[in-house]
């Protein structure tokens, strides 16, 4: 893969929800499968990633969903969410990073950095200083890496996969702007 500087970000449009919807189960896939059974995995992604929920999503003016492209390939994508959209209410006046996943080949090659940075564009847009996220307690990778972009965790909650409980850890960046 070149630099980041030659990876392009382009917002996802109703009529991609199929290339949305293979990228979020791949991505899922790869980060979650070996933690997880086989059923619930299938369950989780069958739920979450079906066409009919993406799209909706999609079309959901307080959602907002981008591809990361290399070249033409599409590899990773990102989730906000604002008001009724976001999946919890405990901050008020933010923005939700929902989902930000790179296909592994392309992680630490500055992919999520220019995700998180168009999460961060559109809160400024929408004049909200305050991002928050959920990254599941054993997605240390992950964790390490919003650490690194300054989040701070605030909280957990669970969260299901398949019929799995599983605990998230709340994480939220304060903007100055």
């Amino acid at each position: 893969m070149k630099p980041a500087s030659s990876i392009l970000i382009k917002q996802v449009q109703s009529k991609s929800v199929l290339e949305l919807q293979k990228i979020a189960k791949e991505t899922f896939f790869e980060t979650y499968a070996l933690e997880n059974t086989k059923e619930d995995m299938d369950s989780y992604l069958a739920e979450n990633f079906n066409t009919e929920h993406l799209q909706r999503s999609i079309i959901n003016p307080d959602s907002f969903y981008y591809f990361t492209m290399n070249h033409q390939e599409v590899i990773g994508y990102l989730k906000v969410n604002k008001g009724s959209a976001q999946t919890d209410n405990k901050l008020t006046d933010a923005l939700e990073i929902e989902r930000i996943y790179i296909l592994s080949k392309f992680q630490g090659k500055g992919a999520g950095k220019l995700l998180l940075n168009k999460a961060i564009e559109k809160a400024q847009t929408l004049h909200i200083k305050t991002l928050w996220l959920s990254v599941w307690e054993k997605n240390q990778k992950a964790i390490a890496f919003y650490k690194k972009q300054g989040f701070t965790a605030f909280d957990n909650q669970y969260y299901w996969v398949g019929t799995d409980k599983q605990t998230d850890v709340l994480m939220k960046l304060e903007l100055d702007f």
